[in-house]
Order: structure tokens, then sequence, then C-alpha cells
């Protein structure tokens, strides 16, 4: 249904030819191409612009899928002065979008625009949080007090504001302490609102006509404008009509994790600390603050005020922590209950992480009642009185009338009731997790991860079906929202995704929904070679892991290096790493571990040492692009199923099953053709990539569905052959495909 408002049409003949051969786009470009594909993508994009649709589209790698998005947006915004927001994933394509794609469109375009990435507020440094610090910084640890020091030096040189400006990483603590959040910034009542690097960068955000953003800021404004009641309060991001979802396929999974509620042991004493007790902390500094006010002659009034910031509350703590740390210890005992002898940690998981989902059988046990609810309750209401101690100090303070007093200390007070507001939020979320009473629409779980000084234990319930969420907040609110990405097929179809973001027509009856797929314009048949040893053992097997490392060696040789060996676990990663890595090492063929440094600097290393090979899990399957030879050859080991015993997946898969459905073929294969689709996208990035990918799972041959990732793989030489004659047939094709390489 198109909007009643009267906006001026998008031409689609004039758009399409800035992507001509001879078009404006050409002049800017160096060899450019120009493809049938790119064109067919940007015309259903401005079919959802000029008729309020949702537009799906798969766009393969090589396309050129974000030009094909940005010059009707541009169009748009040009035409009729309505902003659009873009949102990814990964930070990288974001960068790409702002310094490279967004420049080019508008030069092609011949027009003035601006764009800005839109950042979290706590990627800032709050002034006046710095100004406290530096209060507090002599009470802090060495450690700490020297990260403020060089956050203070920064702060005084620094026009941006932004963590990303800041050339050392501090620690999570230290960060906390300086940096602006939402509920502790009371916006244009703050002496330092006029020099605020947030408000600057909103500023700047409000003056742009194309807005960039995560999925995760995406979800926080919308929240932020549907609770909002608040008409003078500045929101996260100036309002956008039209919204694009790159990297669409993530979607559901940041959703789940966005509104999940989770409540964890190292959360809430990052909270009491920052609240801290006489000696540190925002209590500390608000006491502090009185003494230098009345110069230690604290009047009647303000001495009551003044004992309890020193007395009460000090003493409240310590019992708070205590039970704190009793509630956790509890949740710990009872899942090792049922986790500890003789239970087999999933592989995929962290050494030493576990996991139970709580289901209706925990809840109704006596001792759920006896020793879960009974502590837990305790924690509650000791968390309220604390809360509530604290609050009463605000009217107490804002009763003395005295402004020189309100002023010296707004700041400090604000930040005060605001984490005391949080903690009333956890124990609220505490309260909901230890009910008795069981909800179909979510799971619960409790997990357990060792850390260096402790083991946190978090607690978490999520939506089983995000869908209604994305529908009420997302689908069903904008005229325009187009979902894009190279990877949301699942067999060449849109069922999988439409179904799990509620793109429906029962749910969105007056929408119409583009679906479009647009095929790579690489040339997979001469650029790629996918290989299956269909000798494997199954990965159940005892002896896959042994096969495994031989195929991981034999792979390697051919490639001469430069290859991916994308695991679906940690501990056979750590497995075959231990196996491998000193024969690799010995014949010069330089080896990389996901975990040894941050994904970015371990990129970086791969990417500048020949012959190296890097082992990844999760993270390296996707948003990872390595062109040309420095990448030739992707090694998935096995087909990445989620683990069925995950407690969010497990609840999932039932809810499918008790409504009639097929769990396994509805939503582990798509789910898993999803992420190998990923995976094989690592290697071929240009026309002139060449390379192997070998899958070692033989599942993919032997068993009924296998057919299903093979069909939603690009058309690539497929050869199913002996383990034997692996490396034979890789190294052909290396030597058939050499030319590639050379004529760039």
């Amino acid at each position: 249904m198109k909007s009643n408002h009267r906006f001026r049409e998008i031409e689609t003949e004039k758009a399409k030819s800035i992507l001509q051969p001879d078009g404006p786009l050409s002049h800017h470009i160096r060899g450019y191409e120009s493809r049938e594909q790119q064109q067919g993508m940007l015309c259903d994009v401005i079919d959802a612009y000029n008729n309020d649709a949702i537009a799906l589209i798969e766009a393969g790698t090589g396309i050129g899928k974000s030009m094909a998005y940005l010059i009707p947006a541009i169009l748009w915004s040009v035409q009729n002065q309505e902003r659009t927001l873009i949102s990814t994933n990964t930070i990288t394509l974001q960068e790409q979008l702002l310094q490279k794609d967004i420049p080019l469109a508008t030069k092609a375009l011949g027009v003035d625009l601006k764009a800005v990435l839109v950042k979290g507020m706590r990627n800032y440094v709050c002034l006046r949080k710095l100004g406290d610090a530096a209060i507090e910084k002599r009470l802090l640890s060495d450690k700490e007090a020297e990260e403020l020091e060089q956050i203070e030096d920064w702060g005084e040189i620094t026009r941006d504001g932004s963590l990303s400006d800041l050339s050392f990483v501090p620690s999570h603590q230290t960060w906390e302490r300086v940096c602006a959040e939402g509920d502790t910034c009371n916006q244009r009542k703050c002496p330092f609102f006029k020099r605020c690097h947030f408000f600057k960068a909103r500023k700047e955000a409000e003056d742009a006509q194309i807005l960039i953003v995560n999925h995760s800021m995406l979800f926080a404004d919308l929240v932020f404008s549907m609770e909002s009641d608040d008409t003078k309060k500045i929101g996260l991001l100036p309002s956008y009509a039209r919204i694009i979802l790159d990297e669409a396929h993530d979607i559901e999974s940041v959703a789940t994790d966005f509104f999940a509620d989770r409540v964890s042991y190292l959360q809430m004493l990052r909270l009491m600390s920052r609240l801290g007790s006489e000696k540190q902390g925002k209590l500390a500094l608000l006491s502090e603050k009185l003494q230098q006010r009345f110069r230690n002659k604290l009047p009647a009034e303000v001495s009551s005020i003044h004992s309890r910031l020193n007395i009460d509350l000090p003493a409240m703590r310590r019992d708070l922590l205590q039970q704190i740390a009793d509630t956790f210890d509890a949740f710990h005992l009872f899942v090792q209950s049922f986790t500890g002898a003789g239970h087999r940690n999933s592989e995929n998981r962290p050494q030493g992480e576990t996991k139970l989902r709580i289901l209706p059988g925990h809840v109704s046990q006596e001792r759920w009642e006896r020793e879960i609810q009974t502590i837990s309750n305790h924690l509650i209401e000791t968390c309220k009185r604390y809360a509530q101690t604290i609050h009463h100090l605000e009217s107490d303070i804002h009763a003395l009338q005295d402004p020189k007093l309100d002023e010296q200390t707004e700041g400090v007070r604000y930040d005060v009731n605001a984490l005391a507001n949080r903690l009333r939020e956890t124990s609220e979320n505490l309260t909901q997790f230890i009910s008795q009473e069981y909800s179909q629409e979510s799971v619960r779980w409790i997990e357990a991860r060792p850390l260096k000084t402790l083991t946190n234990i978090q607690l978490i319930e999520a939506k089983l079906d995000i869908s209604k969420v994305l529908v009420d907040f997302l689908f069903a609110k904008y005229p325009t929202i187009v979902l894009c990405s190279a990877t949301m097929t699942t067999n060449n179809t849109f069922h999988f995704i439409k179904k799990r973001l509620g793109l429906l027509p029962e749910l969105l009856p007056d929408k119409e929904i583009i679906e479009k797929i647009y095929f790579s314009p690489f040339d997979y048949q001469k650029q790629a070679l996918f290989v299956v040893p269909q000798d494997m053992p199954n990965p159940t097997s005892s002896d896959f892991t042994e096969a495994v490392c031989e195929q991981v060696w034999n792979a390697v040789s051919a490639s001469k290096g430069n290859a991916f060996v994308l695991f679906t676990s940690y501990s056979m990663m750590q497995k075959c790493f231990d196996q491998l890595a000193l024969r690799l090492e010995e014949n010069r063929y330089p080896v990389f571990k996901q975990g040894d440094a941050n994904r970015k600097n371990l990129l970086e290393k791969f990417k500048d040492t020949n012959y190296s090979v890097l082992f990844g899990t999760d993270s390296f399957w996707q948003g990872v692009d390595v062109a040309g030879e420095a990448l030739r050859c992707v090694i998935i080991v096995k087909l990445p199923f989620k683990v069925p015993t995950e407690p969010i997946i497990q609840a999932r898969t039932e809810a499918i099953a008790a409504n009639g459905g097929d769990p396994f073929y509805d939503y582990s294969v798509p789910n898993a053709i999803v992420k190998f689709k990923q995976g094989f996208g690592r290697l071929i990035r240009n026309k002139a990539d060449r390379g192997c990918i070998v899958c070692l799972d033989p599942r993919i041959v032997k068993k009924g569905y296998g057919h299903l990732f093979l069909n939603s793989l690009p058309p690539c030489k497929q050869v199913m052959t002996e383990g034997s004659q692996l490396l034979e047939t890789m190294q052909q094709f290396y030597r058939k495909t050499y030319h590639l390489t050379v004529n760039k």
C-alpha cells in the first residue's frame, strides 16, 4: 500500500544510465564493468522506494550491491528530502560505504550529499564523567589511574571524542567510568552539553541525508522511539523514513540477542563497583563533593546524608556483595548438579563453558524453590532496599534547597540514580528468571563460563520467535525496507528467511514484498573447484579428527598455503592445531589460530604472510574479505549445523515440531546452508581470484539433504573424489588456473 504523501518518484531509466558502460560511474572507476545483475537490483530497489514496498534481494559476490542500493537512496533523498538509514552487521562494510562507495556514487550523480556513520553513545567520552574521574583517580589502582591519565591527556586534544580515536584500548572498567551513556546523561542540563562529542556527532547526523549504523544500533533506536514519551529528549538517531538492511542474513540472530534479558554475576559486580563504597566509586565521589561544599563543617541535615553515604550504604553494600556471590554460587551449583559428573561439554563451546536450559521439570523441583528462589528473592529485596536508599538521598539533597550544592553534585547524582535504576531493573529480570511460570514463547538458560579470576554465571531469557517483534517495530512501521545479502536463500528460495523474520502476507497484509536472486558475475566454473573427499569418516567417528588433519595437510600442500581452515568447534580446532602446527611450520607454512590475537590483527598478519594458514571458527566464516592470491584455499571441516543442544536451538526446534513442522529440514538445514554459503564465499572475491573449496564432511554427498547444500552454491565445478586423490586433484586445478594470477 503506497503512502498518501506525494513524493517525486525515481526515474528508473535515468538511474540505470548511471551504471551503463559509458555512464557517469564508469568515469570514476578504473576498469569499470557494467553488470546486468547490478542494474536489475537497482531497479528492484527503485520499485521498493517508489511503491513503499519491502525488497528481499540476494546479490552474489561481485554484483556491486552497495552501489545498486546507494544510487536510489541518494536520488530519493535529494528529490524528496527524506533520510535513508543503512544498517550493516560489520564495521568493515560501514567503513567501505562511508569512505569509498558513497563518495563514488555522489560524484557519479553529480550531487552534494552528506552521509555519516552513527556510533552508539558508549563509543564517546563523557566530559562530565572525565572531570569526575580525575577526582576519583587517587582512589584507583595504578593501572586504572594510568589509563585515566592517558584518556585525560587525549581528552584535551581529541576532536572526535570517540573510542576509535584513542591511541590505545583501555580496559572495560576504565572506559566505563568515562564513557557517555543514555541513562547517565542529562542532555541539555549538562554544563558540558555544548562541547559534548556525542551530541556534536548527533547534530552532524541531523544534517546528513544518509545514516550508516549497525544492526544493534538500529534496534536500540527502534526501542527508544517506541518507549520514549519525552518529546524534548534527543533520540539516539535523527528521524528516518526508509531503511536498507545490508548483511540481512544476520538480522534474526542480532535481534534475538538484542531483545534477550540478561543478568550476570560479572554485570552485578561491575555495577556495584561503579556505585562504589566509602573509599571509591560514585557514592564516594558524592560524599567528597558534600564535604567540599561545606568545608567539612556539615550541618545536621547534611550529616544525616553523609552518615548514610559513609556508614549505612557501605554496610548494605557489603551485605549485598555477599548475597550476589551466594546467589550466583547457588546457580552454579544447580548447573553443576545437571552438567557436572560425566557431563560431556559441547565441543562447539569455549573450554569449560557449560549451559543448562531451564525446563518445567527444573522450576517445579522443591530444590528450585528452596535453593534458587529463596536466595534469589533475598537478593532481590536487598537490591531494592539499596536502590531505594540511594533514591532517598536524591530527594533529601534536593530538599536542602542549596543551589550551589545542586550545581556541584548534579552530575554525580545523575550517575548514582541511573546506576541504582540499573540495579533495580536487574533485580526485576532476576525475578522473571526464577519464576515457576513457564512461557512457551521464550527460553531460559544458565551459562557458566570460567574467566581468569572467577566463573561468570549468566542468566538469559530470549524470545523463541522474533518475527512479531520485527514486524511491529520495523517492517510494518516504515514504508520502504530493502533487505540484501550475498547469502539469504536456501535451495534458491527465500522461504526460510521470510518465515523467520515475519515477512509473510498474514503478518503484513498491506505490503508488497519483492523477491529477487542475482547470481554472481564471476566465472566460478573457471575460478573455483569444490572438492569433497567422499571416503572421509563420518564426523561422529573417532577417526574423523585424524582424517581431517591428514586432508588439511594435503590441501595446504596442494595450495602451497594461503588457506583458511574453518571449524564449527573450538575443541576440534585446537586438536587439529596441536597435531598440525609443528608439521606446517617445519614445512614453512606459518600458522595462525583464532584466539591468539584479536580478529583484525590476526587477519592482517595472515594477509601479510605468504604461504600462511589460518585456523578459525565462527567469526571467520563471514565478514572476512581476502582478495587475490593471499587466499587460494578454503577448507570447511564440517557442515555448520548449529549445536542441537544449545538452549535457543533446542527450544526453537521443539516449537517447530509442536506446530507440525520438521525441525531438521525447516530450521537446522536452512540455517546451516546460509552459514555454509558464507564460508564458501570467503574464497572468490574478484574476477581474478581462483582457488579450491574443500569440504571434509562426507554427509554432503552421502545424506539425502546434501543436495540442498550443493544446489545452493554458485555453479562451480564439483568433484567428489577419494581422499587419496585430493592432493593431485587440487594440484591439477592450480596448474590449470595459474594464468589467472599472471594476467591480472
